[in-house]
């Protein structure tokens, strides 16, 4: 916290902790969220947690029964006060995971065994990452900012045309050897604010990796082609055969194949509940080598133990730090200044060129600090917001075994002009769980929770056709804001419907929606690529309208939302990007 809490605003959160799970605070969930969540937080997001705090203080909540407590929590989450649902959904995400998540929790209770632990055999990391401890300074022909699905394909590209290149990661650096599989270590340090990043008023949870190699060693291994219809609607370069060749190189790199579908439990139940709906049912390609598709594959959110999973950490990145390439971890890039040079705190690296691929939440932020860019830059934010539906049934699922995304459907993918919801599944854990079920008091809660054994979970993406924006806090922090719009609701309310009708026709006893939380797995948007400057942030070929020494190779430049997991659209247009700035520095 920016300052500590009062005793009586610290003891109201021990006392709302208490009230989602009794007996959380005794076990530190309070002080861990402090510590693990709040601090993480802006200066002024902390002070509205405290002025939160402050009213449940002024009421003596620590003092009322625990069932008036309930009562209490519950009214805020109906509020029609934004205020009040916002907070209630902050405290209750991450109060509950924690309380899932750190030791003491009653795992015995749902069979779960927990994590893993280290894998004794697991591969080597193959990079070689410089976390500097001093100032330093650099130069390059490029510096590369991110290194994720297109700061790592960007960074390969330079470096295999003979350019020296630098790379800037904020993360750090992990690999198998230090993957154990447990939820919380994972989400601290593999995911951007450890997991709780979102948008301003908590109505969407933004999960997005940061660490070497990016939303690539967190993502489900999912590796769709851009669609044609797509391709089409961008136009520009997208619809040329030089983006095909670029997406042929990204699916040749990480060997993205349907060899490693095994189908797990909890997908046997969504396939066997769209066969008898007659509905769309197909193989998900994926970008794995040696998968074991067991209880390992599982655990893939929180890192790879086998290295199965073709990361840019163990492709892109390993291709160019072979070529030369340099690469520093835990290093925050803070502004990029004439020159162009990039400050990165302690680093200063002066370059020809910047790429810039810090994601669509972070990339708008650094330009925005830098006074770059046009009125569009953090403009037109897609989020493919998800809700999901829970499936309780007779058997043992336990959901968290098996291949992470064997299947998926695209039934209802097209409800209108290419917009609509596609079906996916993936394995699941107390945590996130926890974080994503409706709370309605702590007996039910606790309740629905002893079910995770038998449940299948079932996942709806929309493609999102209105954007949000990415603001920049006095701070230089960014600030998302997103709001679903009417066009868009019907469409996720319509796929929310197909899941249920999905999990009633594979058997489910009892169907439980997340809704109205959302999450988002993939953001797209903020500097978009286009054909003049009225109507996108970059050209075509990914550079700035104003200074062509700044290219964008990320999801950023995504003109619309890809309707399909993006991590091989993000790559392929880094690959095309790249490539045109290699060519104009050569």
């Amino acid at each position: 916290m920016a300052r500590p809490l009062s005793a009586r605003r610290r003891a109201a959160l021990e006392a709302i902790a208490d009230t989602f799970m009794p007996g959380a605070a005794e076990r530190g969930v309070a002080d861990a969220f402090l510590e693990k969540f709040v601090a993480r937080l802006p200066t002024g997001e902390q002070e509205r947690l405290s002025a939160l705090l402050a009213v449940f203080a002024a009421r003596r909540f620590h003092r009322l029964s625990p069932t008036r407590r309930e009562r209490i929590l519950r009214s805020w989450g109906r509020s029609r006060l934004p205020l009040r649902r916002t907070g209630f959904s902050a405290l209750r995400k991450g109060l509950l995971l924690l309380a899932w998540t750190l030791p003491g929790a009653p795992w015995e209770e749902l069979g779960y065994p927990g994590p893993p632990g280290p894998d004794p055999e697991a591969p080597p990391k193959p990079l070689s990452p410089v976390v500097p401890d001093g100032d330093l300074e650099l130069s390059c022909d490029v510096c590369v900012v991110g290194s994720g699905a297109g700061g790592g394909a960007a960074a390969a590209v330079l470096a295999d045309a003979g350019l020296e290149v630098v790379v800037l990661e904020a993360g750090g650096y992990f690999g198998p050897p230090d993957f154990d599989g447990a939820e919380l270590a994972g989400l601290e340090r593999l995911y951007l604010d450890a997991g709780a990043a979102a948008t301003i008023d908590q109505g969407v949870a933004i999960l997005a990796g940061s660490c070497v190699g990016g939303g690539t060693v967190v993502n489900y291994t999912t590796s769709f082609r851009t669609p044609d219809g797509v391709r089409e609607e961008w136009g520009g370069p997208f619809a040329t055969d030089a983006f095909g060749r670029s997406l042929d190189a990204v699916w040749e790199r990480l060997g993205v194949n349907t060899d490693h579908n095994r189908v797990p439990a909890r997908e046997e139940k969504a396939r066997a509940g769209l066969e008898r709906l007659g509905w769309h049912v197909d193989a998900m390609p994926r970008d794995v080598q040696g998968c074991d598709q067991g209880l390992a594959c599982g655990y893939c959110p929180y890192g790879c133990r086998l290295g199965a999973k073709q990361s840019s950490d163990r492709t892109w990145l390993v291709d160019a730090e072979r070529a030369g390439a340099r690469i520093l971890a835990g290093t925050r890039a803070e502004r990029i200044v004439p020159g162009p040079r990039v400050e990165a705190g302690p680093v200063t690296v002066r370059a020809r060129a910047v790429v810039v691929a810090c994601g669509a939440i972070h990339t708008p932020a650094l330009m925005r600090r830098s006074g770059l860019g046009n009125r569009l830059v953090g403009r037109n934010l897609f989020l493919h917001p998800v809700v999901g539906a829970l499936g309780f049934f007779d058997e043992e699922i336990r959901p968290w075994e098996g291949t992470m995304q064997a299947l998926y459907s695209d039934e209802l993918a097209d409800l209108d002009g290419g917009y609509g919801a596609r079906f996916e599944t993936t394995a699941t854990h107390p945590g996130f769980v926890a974080a994503f079920l409706p709370w309605e008091g702590a007996d039910q809660h606790r309740e629905l929770m002893r079910g995770l054994p038998r449940a299948a979970p079932l996942g709806v993406l929309l493609r999102d056709r209105e954007g949000g924006e990415v603001r920049v806090r006095r701070d230089g922090t960014p600030a998302p804001r997103y709001r679903l719009s009417a066009y868009d609701a019907g469409h996720l309310r319509a796929g929310l419907e197909g899941a249920v009708r999905i999990l009633e026709a594979a058997g489910a006893r009892r169907i439980v929606t997340s809704e109205p939380s959302l999450f988002s797995f993939h953001q797209m948007g903020t500097a978009r690529m286009g054909g003049t400057p009225e109507s996108s942030a970059c050209d075509w070929e990914g550079a700035l309208w104003e200074n062509r020494d700044v290219v964008v190779c990320d999801g950023s430049g995504f003109p619309t939302a890809s309707g399909v997991n993006p991590m091989v659209t993000i790559s392929a247009l880094a690959h095309m990007n790249a490539g045109a700035l290699a060519s104009r520095l050569a």
